[in-house]
């Protein structure tokens, strides 16, 4: 055993109507990652929040270095030398790094009260290269990728000589190259002692980095294991309270007619001679390494980017579209990669985010019928499961797994033929993935075609009928089932170009 540097005993922390914690413990020890798991709505968020002391526990003690503590504000917290970095980064966009770095917490000069510049931007470049990186202190915030705000994220917390920090979801929007570099970051962080909560949805985060998982489910702590003591199929039953026996269903669907064609199309600097077809009933999985092109397709296929050559076909006519909506009264349906900026109007409620694309056929005379269009939405609503109160409920105060159900829903209402899923279930946990698995195989189905974005091997391998491979901006390969394999699906991404190919220069 290490040394405890904080422990929770018996947490309880009630809201009116709900128990958020509901007697938990934790334990965190010296130069340890330790991962948080359970589903949405475990009681996470309420665990970072009464640690950063947003909130104070109704019951039980905090106790950090031996001594119990009760902090009255974050300001308290971070004094103690603990700080969060949550999946969605907060910061100030328009000021520059070292601003970011030390905002709150300033060197001013003793004599003259005025702010010590270029004692700031050393400091904040000597952290910034401590983590192996080589952002320029001085560059806009709102000029980096999501990746370096991470990482000037973590630089802030080491600027507050934070020993325990509390990382929410960090490679959630990360590349895989870039969460390798996240992981760097935190294993150099666990040997210089930082302890580190990490909270993660990801089965190869924990694996990748912690020593120790603990799980929550409901607001209650079921356990706490070393983390090659527990098995993943333990793991899952820990944290949604039930075996999934099989993560991915059965394929009930039939598949019947060539539906869809695309031959030789492209796009100049992102994509270059995509041909494929797709069949009624059936889940063309899509996938490749990130900066192939898949994502930059899709858009495309629906008519949020231009295309400069080759053709689309639908039910073997050609089809032209000028931008999504005209994409979608010819039959075809996007769910985005990023379902909060581009999916959903998050202060809106479920109901009206769900009849969106369809709104005119609710209105007579100019006239909106909102007993109507409130009925339809709860039909789809509770079709697809999703957990609230009603359709007015802000789809800001759903789950990631109920937010992506409300996506699906809202493409079902339009009258589809293909339904394209980006990254369907990014940054939902294993039971809502279970759920969002059980959607496309009754969009199949139903007949619909469907074709799946993902970077994760296993969804590809467990819902696709047949996968398309891309490298470089090309479709190199399309796998019949006797050929799906996790190593032939690599060997096809990370292979050579075919001769005589040309290479997409896509942007970073």
């Amino acid at each position: 055993m290490g040394e405890t540097v904080l422990e929770l005993r018996g947490i309880t922390k009630k809201f009116p109507g709900v128990t958020a914690l509901n007697n938990v413990s934790f334990v965190l020890e010296k130069g340890q990652i330790h991962a948080l798991m359970g589903e949405n709505g475990a009681g996470k968020s309420t665990f970072i929040k009464v640690i950063t002391g947003v909130h104070k526990p109704d019951e039980g003690a905090m106790i950090l270095d031996g001594k119990i503590v009760s902090f009255a504000n974050p300001n308290e917290a971070k004094a103690a030398g603990i700080a969060a970095i949550y999946q969605h980064v907060t910061n100030y966009p328009d000021l520059n790094v070292t601003e970011n770095i030390f905002m709150g917490h300033e060197k001013v000069s003793p004599t003259t009260k005025r702010l010590l510049w270029k004692e700031m931007h050393e400091e904040a470049k000597r952290i910034l290269q401590s983590l192996g990186s080589s952002i320029n202190p001085k560059q806009d915030m709102g000029t980096l990728s999501v990746a370096q705000q991470q990482i000037v994220e973590i630089a802030k917390a080491i600027s507050t000589n934070a020993r325990i920090i509390i990382m929410d979801e960090p490679t959630a929007a990360l590349t895989a190259r870039e969460s390798e570099e996240l992981y760097r970051i935190a294993e150099d962080l666990r040997d210089r002692g930082t302890a580190i909560i990490f909270i993660s949805h990801r089965f190869e985060d924990m694996y990748r980095l912690a020593s120790q998982v603990t799980v929550l489910r409901d607001a209650n702590y079921i356990g706490s294991w070393a983390v090659n003591d527990i098995s993943n199929d333990n793991l899952i039953v820990a944290m949604v309270g039930r075996e999934i026996n099989q993560v991915f269903p059965s394929k009930t669907h039939d598949i019947g007619e060539e539906i869809f064609r695309v031959e030789s199309l492209g796009k100049v600097g992102y994509f270059a001679d995509v041909s494929f077809t797709l069949r009624k009933g059936e889940i063309l999985g899509l996938t490749g390494l990130v900066g192939a092109g898949r994502t930059e397709l899709c858009e495309t296929l629906f008519g949020i980017e231009k295309y400069d050559s080759g053709f689309i076909y639908l039910h073997g006519k050609e089809i032209k579209f000028k931008n999504p909506k005209d994409a979608m009264k010819q039959g075809i349906g996007y769910l985005p990669e990023d379902r909060q900026k581009q999916g959903l109007i998050l202060p809106w409620g479920i109901g009206r985010n769900i009849t969106l694309p369809t709104l005119e056929s609710f209105t007579k005379g100019g006239w909106l019928h909102e007993k109507t269009e409130s009925l339809k939405a709860k039909e789809l609503a509770e079709k697809l499961n999703v957990k609230a109160q009603s359709v007015f409920d802000l789809v800001s105060s759903l789950s990631g797994g109920n937010q992506q159900k409300v996506s699906v829903a809202k493409l079902l209402m339009t009258d589809l033929d293909i339904i394209i899923l980006d990254e369907p279930t990014k940054g939902v946990d294993i039971g809502a993935k279970s759920a969002i698995y059980e959607i496309i195989n009754e969009l199949a189905y139903q007949g619909y075609g469907v074709i799946l974005v993902s970077s994760e091997m296993p969804e590809v391998i467990g819902l696709s009928d047949r996968v398309a491979i891309m490298r470089e901006g090309r479709m190199v390969k399309v796998m019949d089932p006797q050929e799906i394999t996790q190593e032939s699906i690599l060997a096809a991404a990370m292979g050579e170009m075919p001769q005589g190919g040309e290479t997409i220069c896509l942007p970073v």
